[in-house]
């Protein structure tokens, strides 16, 4: 692998340089967009996400809005139009990340977050999506992870991955994106293991396996006699 691997496609959206920032690399989330008093279908999982209690448009308003996102229904679509790039009524919308985890003979879950309800042409005053991440950019250097990681993050991800980013923009086709945080910035990472309940419950907690650093296990050692040990 060549060296140029290793080296991201550095940009600011500030316009300013960030020493800390840290750059995720990984399968984007579909996203999902509805408008007050029309829920919005999470793909063809049969599952609908309801806007925010308290906004109102008028009828006009929801029926050009349903007509525009029913013409650009892929991801690409919707991303332009959260972009700005399509015409689209000055209404609050409600913007949501979500993708489908095989479950091999239990079926299909849905991973989604809810990034806000904002003004389009503006931004929500939370940002928040998930995404698949596999790899990820510090101090000038690209890192790939052992294993993918489940994360909730909080931004959006990029409009489009710079040219040359660590070769990452060649496979935004297949749906890679990357986003933008700092390292002090609070995520997410949830954990997937699957097996059965004597693997996961039963062995997993025999002694010698669980960690010494559990709370309860520091309690139980320090508490003697009704009081704890010096």
């Amino acid at each position: 692998m060549s060296d140029d691997y290793h080296r991201p496609t550095l940009t600011f959206p500030s316009g300013a340089y960030n020493a800390t920032q840290v750059r995720l690399y990984g399968l984007g989330a579909e996203i999902g967009l509805s408008v007050p008093g029309a829920p919005a279908p999470f793909g063809d999982t049969g599952m609908y996400v309801e806007t925010a209690p308290g906004e109102s448009i008028t009828d006009e308003q929801r029926v050009n809005a349903l007509e525009v996102l029913e013409k650009y229904d892929s991801n690409k679509g919707r991303q332009d139009i959260i972009n700005g790039n399509i015409p689209f009524p000055k209404i609050p919308i409600r913007v949501s990340y979500y993708f489908k985890i095989d479950l091999k003979n239990f079926g299909t879950a849905v991973l989604s977050t809810v990034g806000g309800t904002f003004m389009l042409g503006s931004s929500p005053e939370q940002k928040t999506s998930c995404g698949i991440i596999v790899g990820y950019a510090y101090e000038g250097h690209t890192y790939d992870l052992p294993k993918p990681k489940i994360m909730i993050i909080p931004a959006f991800p990029e409009p489009k991955i710079p040219a040359d980013d660590s070769q990452f923009d060649a496979k935004e086709p297949e749906g890679y994106a990357v986003w933008l945080v700092d390292k002090l910035d609070e995520c997410m990472e949830l954990e997937m293991n699957q097996g059965f309940i004597e693997q996961l419950v039963l062995d997993a907690n025999m002694p010698g396996k669980r960690s010494p650093t559990m709370y309860a296990s520091k309690m139980t050692m320090g508490y003697r006699s009704g009081k704890l040990n010096d």
